[in-house]
């Protein structure tokens, strides 16, 4: 999700020109603190500032003296999408994604128009800042391209630049044959220095991206075996899907980060009572901290069988999961029924056919 909500953003509001005029400006940002900076032209007086791996957590910024100023203490690299209010509720705004460094202070100014790349923003700031907007446009034009030259171009010309690592997930995504060639020619100081954890997860979103692309559009054969797998439940103990066999089992793929799976839960625990007696669903938490995942528990009051899948597990790739929510129906046997991707109604249709 955060792969697709980065590469949408970056395409409405960078635009690919010729000319770019951005330098470092003497600036010394304080350790362990990121500084946001903007100078944004556009009328709205209040901003919002949302980290892309937390879409809950919200901050709010009001104009003053015609700035925005916003700070945070970070432990690592990560992704802020900054955007209007108004965007929220279907109207008109700007919105853009940010990339904050420990350490660093980003200037933003200019006006931006989502509906005119060539009106938009241009960067300034600290020294990581220096070849940013060189680096945003190189990366929309690998993915509107699906070429990785602009991007090898780059990485030849500015070796030394941490500025590369924004481009990794440009070339993971869309290019993924030459993301080895792309990281070789990175500096070693680059590759293992201060951003090698945020190179390292661009790196895999960039496979989970390929993955999801290759698999859109297929589930689980009706009929075969559903794969065992073990993971641990809400106590920490182990559970198995064979512990289940004998009963229906209706694995339910979600993240608290999942705004259709909260949404459907209601609907789901009526469901879980109405054939209680008759089968079990077992939730299939994804993406989420294991803190997140039991406060998201507690919080809806989750009656059912839950496990945590681990990053890097293979379970969802083993059920072929795309989306979220995913909900698969096992038979008593252990044989996979059927697999209904997103909240759709039909999956209660199923359910009512099934134990009718």
């Amino acid at each position: 999700m955060r792969q697709l909500i980065r590469f949408f953003l970056l395409a409405v509001i960078i635009s690919i020109g010729s000319s770019i005029n951005v330098s470092a400006q003497e600036i010394k940002g304080e350790a362990g603190k990121w500084s946001f900076v903007g100078k944004m032209t556009n009328p709205e007086d209040t901003i919002l500032i949302i980290p892309t791996d937390d879409l809950k957590s919200m901050n709010t910024m009001v104009r003053n003296n015609g700035t925005f100023n916003f700070s945070a203490d970070l432990t690592k690299t990560k992704e802020f999408i900054i955007l209007t209010p108004s965007l929220l509720s279907g109207g008109a705004g700007y919105s853009f994604i940010v990339t904050a460094v420990p350490g660093e202070e980003l200037i933003a100014e200019g006006f931006c128009d989502n509906n005119k790349p060539a009106d938009g923003l241009t960067f300034s700031g600290t020294a990581f800042y220096k070849n940013y907007l060189e680096a945003l446009i190189v990366s929309n034009k690998v993915k509107e391209s699906k070429e990785a030259q602009p991007a090898i171009d780059f990485i030849k010309t500015h070796p030394d630049s941490e500025c590369a690592a924004i481009l990794v997930n440009a070339v993971g995504c869309f290019v993924p044959s030459r993301l080895d060639e792309f990281l070789a020619m990175m500096s070693p100081e680059v590759r293992n220095g201060r951003l090698k954890g945020y190179i390292d997860s661009g790196i895999d979103e960039a496979k989970e991206f390929v993955r999801q692309q290759e698999m859109a559009g297929k589930t689980l054969p009706m009929g075969s075996v559903a794969p065992e797998f073990t993971l641990d439940d809400l106590q920490g103990k182990p559970l198995s899907l064979s512990s289940l066999r004998g009963k229906f089992v209706v694995l339910d793929f979600w993240g608290s980060w999942c705004g259709w799976c909260i949404k459907g839960f209601p609907e789901m625990k009526t469901y879980y009572e109405k054939y209680k007696g008759k089968m079990e669903i077992l939730g299939m938490d994804c993406n989420d901290t294991v803190e997140k995942w039991k406060k998201a528990v507690a919080e809806h009051a989750l009656p059912w069988l839950h496990v945590y899948v681990p990053k890097g597990s293979s379970v969802p790739n083993d059920y072929m999961i795309t989306g979220f929510p995913t909900k698969i129906i096992i038979s008593p046997e252990g044989k996979v029924l059927t697999t209904v991707i997103g909240e759709d109604p039909t999956f209660y249709q199923m359910l009512d056919e099934l134990f009718k």
